[in-house]
């Protein structure tokens, strides 16, 4: 069974038409339906479908497994009544099922009604037989479980008498055993057994139910038994002992076993409440699939009050009234109703009950046996359906089979300007609301689908309750009944006015685009249609071009991009942009940009939407404009050069006139000159590095600028220069005062901090925080004389990183204590 507690059906049948149909008419059966198209899809779908309770089988299922090899196939996995459908009468197919367990063979021109009743028979054959198995099994146990070994003995066990009528039960020939001791001639756990039942009926008088197990030549066997002291005209007492042969018991207490829990597993597995309550009331049985439907544990409501328990005070006495009258009355059917169900959440859920009166063996009611389904779910689907009806933007109307309204929508009231609710049009013909042009276009489509052919949509020309008319597009279907039959006609009926007029629009935006504008059919790659722009570019009338595909216009190198941007194009919202070239009519090539788009046309075809631009102009600008970049790169690389040696030329002239200078205060300015010279020219180096000229970062700049200067002094080898700087961005204006400010502290440093020591560290770094620049020199030397403060300096390289701080929107200040260390603080 399906979720639903239907009976699932296999149907198996390779034309797809008749199997979608006869789904359709066994769903309305009531009946849950999987299709498999040929022997092996069967096959496999039911090895891996245990809720499949019926295969129906067509018998010609085209190449492969015929319905009889693949019902054989099937039935070696596990047993399940197999119906044949066929169109075949002819004796030599009926021949072919009668080697395998079937249960009918249906021709499919059959109505609807025999299918239904052929199912439902082969249902009751097939538990029937089910049945029938379970109670011979029974009968058979039962027989083969009669007491059949007779011994009397005395006292210690030996054998008087022996009757046996199965000599195959014992452990040595039947005449063999008077005389002999029961511990002579049985193992001795089994020996032990019988003494033991001997000692309680001699002490008792009767001693039952102990079993053993005993190899005998009919095999393994078990044994029960039963002892009892029987007078004596002696005084040694004697015994009966019956030994019976319980093996076949055993296993059918077994088997009994495994069936109630079967049975127990059904109706826990069963999605429906399966519920009996006794004449009080009183709940009996409620499955596992009950207890938690209510939101109870396993077991937790048998024996509690149902109506008391799961009912609503008012829904109370409506199912009494229901109840007692189903007690009283003396039809045996299953009687249905709806009512609420409180569930142990408190909410309350519509069930519909399926109920019948279970009687005693003298036919009174004892109680009630329901099965119940939520069908919350279905009332829940059915206010959704109808706030769709109501909610959907097109008309929706529903007619009889000659055309005449039996019920439409509220969009009809607002499209066709009907007065009030419009229920006075209930009644007309839908071709009243047509123009009469169209009217016979119409009856003639109603005729057309009678005969079994889809005619999708079609348009036509509707009339308003003004006499006003407007374009509507009209979808029409058959309701059916349950046989199949067409019972009703459901049109839905939408207006395209203003698709109509958009087309019209697109239609112009078509013929005037100064751009190319082509459909192909996807598929083919055939023109379907081309503006005049695109005419005019390729050289080609439009009849000629829809002769063509466009790899048959497309360059040879291009075949490749196309296809891969065209034939492979997914379409959506997405919009593929490609270029090409294709070859004029004339034999010369046009350079193109095209940008593809996919749609879906009236008649379900792939279309590709295409713009094409000629971009000869395009290419012809790019290409000038690409010599020029070319050209400015290269007069940029010869300015770069130009200026790197013109630096070159300063720092060597300043280097020069240091080397000439009369005295060494002299020479010493001409060094610090140069060293800032080097300082602009790596700020230089670094600009014409960075993406825009106009701003780098400090961490590319400071760290070879501290290197470069140290480098420059005798001590520069033997000082562990140290650089931490945060990636900090600024224009080239500020970063070339920065790097004036750190040459002249470390400058500096190196002059003064290791004159005279074999090794020193100076550490430079730069840090960003809070919209701040932080950029501190610290070596460890003996640090800055007493005195000296910020601005304070008689000196021209502190005051000038002063003066360059002030600039920079900030300030500089000494900090004294295990070395020479100055901070800068400006804005960031």
């Amino acid at each position: 069974m399906d979720g639903k507690g239907r009976k699932t059906i296999l149907l198996v049948e390779d034309e797809a038409l008749i199997a979608l149909d006869e789904r359709s008419l066994l769903e309305r059966r009531g009946y849950a339906v999987r299709l498999a198209y040929s022997g092996e899809e069967a096959v496999a779908a039911f090895e891996t479908d245990d809720a499949i309770d019926l295969v129906l089988m067509d018998i010609d299922l085209g190449r492969g497994m015929d319905g009889t090899q693949a019902a054989r196939a099937m039935l070696e996995s596990r047993d399940v009544p197999v119906v044949f459908l066929s169109s075949h009468a002819e004796p030599e197919i009926v021949e072919k099922t009668e080697n395998i367990t079937s249960y009918g063979y249906i021709l499919k021109n059959s109505s609807a009604t025999v299918l239904d009743a052929s199912i439902k028979m082969a249902f009751k054959l097939f538990d029937a037989n089910a049945r029938t198995m379970a109670v011979n099994r029974k009968l058979e146990a039962t027989l083969d479980a009669l007491p059949d070994l007779f011994f009397e003995v005395d006292a210690a066990g030996r054998y008087l008498d022996v009757h046996c009528p199965d000599p195959s039960l014992l452990v040595m020939p039947e005449e063999d055993l008077p005389g002999a001791t029961i511990a002579g001639t049985l193992p001795p756990e089994v020996a032990d057994i019988l003494m033991e039942s001997i000692r309680e009926a001699r002490a008792r008088g009767s001693s039952k139910g102990r079993r053993y197990r005993l190899a005998v030549s009919a095999g393994p066997r078990c044994f029960e038994v039963s002892a009892s002291r029987m007078e004596s005209p002696s005084d040694a007492p004697r015994f009966i002992m019956i030994c019976r042969d319980v093996t076949e018991q055993e296993r059918a207490d077994g088997e009994l076993q495994a069936s109630k829990q079967y049975v127990e597993r059904l109706l826990n597995v069963s999605a429906e409440i399966i519920l009996s309550t006794d004449m009080d009331g009183r709940i009996t049985l409620l499955n596992d699939s009950g207890h938690r439907r209510l939101g109870y544990e396993p077991g937790e409501l048998v024996g509690r009050q149902w109506a008391e328990t799961c009912l609503s005070g008012e829904t109370r006495a409506e199912v009494a009234a229901f109840l007692d009258g189903l007690l009283r009355g003396e039809d045996e059917t299953l009687v249905a109703h709806e009512n609420l169900v409180r569930l142990k959440s408190g909410e309350l859920r519509s069930f519909l009950w399926h109920n019948t009166v279970l009687k005693d063996a003298d036919g009174r009611p004892v109680g009630i046996l329901s099965s119940g389904e939520d069908v919350s779910a279905y009332k829940e689907l059915e206010e959704r359906y109808r706030t769709i009806v109501e909610a959907s933007p097109d008309s929706i109307a529903v007619t009889d089979l000659q055309g005449r309204i039996a019920m439409f929508s509220p969009k009809a009231v607002s499209m066709f300007g009907f007065d009030g609710d419009g229920t006075e049009h209930l009644g007309r013909y839908v071709t009243d609301f047509m123009a009469p042009e169209d009217r016979l276009k119409a009856v003639a489509n109603i005729g057309r689908m009678a005969e079994g052919e889809v005619l999708g949509s079609e348009e036509y020309r509707g009339l308003r309750h003004d006499g006003s008319s407007f374009d509507m597009e009209i979808n029409g279907a058959f309701i059916r009944d349950r046989d199949g039959a067409p019972a009703q006609i459901l049109f839905i009926v939408r207006d395209i006015s203003e698709r109509k007029r958009l087309v019209g629009k697109y239609k112009m935006l078509f013929d005037l685009s100064p751009l190319g504008i082509a459909l192909f059919d996807k598929e083919s790659g055939r023109f379907l249609d081309a503006n005049a722009s695109l005419q005019r570019m390729l050289g080609y009338a439009k009849d000629e071009l829809v002769r063509y595909s466009y790899m048959d216009l497309t360059a040879p190198e291009y075949a490749l991009v196309t296809k891969a941007n065209t034939l492979s194009f997914d379409g959506g919202a997405s919009v593929a942009r490609y270029s090409k070239e294709y070859v004029r009519k004339d034999g010369s090539r046009l350079p193109v940009s095209v940008s593809v788009a996919l749609f879906e046309d009236d008649d379900h075809r792939e279309v590709v939407w295409g713009i094409i631009e000629d971009v000869t102009e395009r290419r012809a600008a790019e290409a000038k404009e690409a010599a020029m970049l070319a050209e400015k790169d290269l007069i940029l690389k010869e300015v770069h050069h130009r200026i790197k040696n013109n630096f070159s030329v300063i720092k060597s002239l300043l280097g020069m006139q240091a080397g000439a200078a009369p005295d060494p205060k002299t020479a010493e300015s001409f060094r610090t000159t140069e060293s800032r010279v080097q300082s602009m020219a790596l700020l230089y180096e670094r600009l014409f590095e960075s993406s825009n000229f106009l701003e780098a970062s400090a961490r590319d700049y400071l760290p070879a600028l501290v290197h470069d200067i140290a480098s420059n002094f005798p001590a520069g080898d033997r000082v562990a220069i140290i650089t931490e700087t945060d990636d900090i961005v600024l224009d080239a204006k500020r970063l070339q005062s920065l790097g004036i400010l750190v040459n002249e502290l470390v400058t500096n440093s190196m002059k003064y901090a290791f004159e005279g020591r074999g090794s020193g560290s100076l550490a430079v770094t730069a840090r960003r925080a809070e919209g701040r620049i932080a950029v501190t020199v610290e070596d460890d030397g003996p640090g800055l004389p007493e005195g000296i403060e910020a601005g304070d300096s008689d000196g021209f390289g502190l005051s000038l990183v002063a003066m360059l701080a002030r600039q920079l929107g900030g300030s500089m200040r000494v900090e004294r204590g295990g070395g020479g260390k100055i901070v800068v603080d400006i804005g960031a």
